[in-house]
């Protein structure tokens, strides 16, 4: 899903130029908001006299801008945004009520998957496939229905606000304050998804914070997302091109403890106040 920004200047030749850039995404591994900046160089030519100019974007948890390193060529900005499509796919987190559906449908077909006769040397290419596919579950899961709570309850909203170190510290000008409360959802929407596809080591204390839901120990799974990432990548072979341990049984117990965690999670969100338009 890629970020889109448009931006303005005044060619040197008097010409208005306008044109859109691409946003690439901060780093979402890093702690602090000065380590999470991204830079991209993108080339914006202007249409009258066919001048190139080199557009620096910039991007960090924060904010993000654009910027041409060339005289006294002022750039105007505004708002990233995801074009409408991938817009679209947000609203969908917001306003699906099918997580849970969803998920367990995911499960129901890996447990099929795994009683299909198949030839010996092929099982396990079908072990690591449905490996990779249980975590890739639970974490939508996890992203749909954290989002699905948050962003339709004014509380909640004000909840993330107050204990996310991020997202909290984030400043915006008056202009985009006003852009941003009638856009609010899919601002949040946005973060969240971000980072709960990128970072599920802060998706623990966010659910603590801001639904009240304590996973307790789950450090299995982030072996689990580890060995996923081996399934995805290698293939099912680590760094040093060893085959990773999975195997039906494997794969039968991930299935329980994903089906655990989130019972255990609808259980806690079962409890929260249904879910409210905001004011904006």
């Amino acid at each position: 899903m890629s970020l889109q920004m448009d931006i303005s200047f005044a060619c040197e030749c008097g010409e208005h130029v306008e044109d859109i850039v691409y946003v690439q995404d901060p780093d979402f591994s890093a702690e602090k908001n000065k380590d999470s900046q991204t830079d991209s160089w993108q080339e914006v030519f202007c249409p009258s006299c066919d001048k190139e100019y080199t557009v620096q974007v910039t991007n960090t948890f924060y904010s993000a801008m654009a910027s041409i390193d060339y005289g006294n060529v002022d750039v105007n900005h505004g708002m990233p945004y995801y074009p409408e499509d991938e817009a679209d796919e947000l609203y969908w987190y917001i306003d699906s009520k099918t997580h849970y559906e969803i998920l367990q449908s995911h499960l129901k077909s890996v447990r099929t998957l795994l009683e299909v006769e198949v030839p010996p040397d092929t099982l396990f290419n079908l072990w690591v496939m449905l490996h990779g596919h249980v975590v890739s579950a639970i974490e939508g899961y996890l992203a749909g229905i954290f989002i699905h709570k948050v962003t339709n309850s004014e509380e909640l909203i004000r909840k993330l606000v107050e204990t996310d170190p991020e997202f909290s510290k984030r400043t915006f000008t008056l202009k985009e304050i006003f852009e941003k409360q009638s856009n609010l959802k899919v601002t949040v929407a946005t973060y969240l998804k971000d980072l709960i596809f990128h970072d599920l080591k802060k998706v623990k204390p966010m659910f603590k914070d801001v639904l009240g839901h304590d996973f307790g120990d789950i450090s299995w799974l982030f072996k689990d997302v580890v060995k996923r990432h081996d399934c995805v990548h290698r293939a099912g072979y680590n760094k040093d091109g060893e085959a990773i341990e999975v195997s039906k049984d494997s794969v039968l117990v991930l299935l329980e403890k994903v089906e655990a965690l989130a019972d255990s999670v609808e259980a806690t969100v079962g409890k929260l106040d249904e879910p409210n338009d905001l004011p904006f």
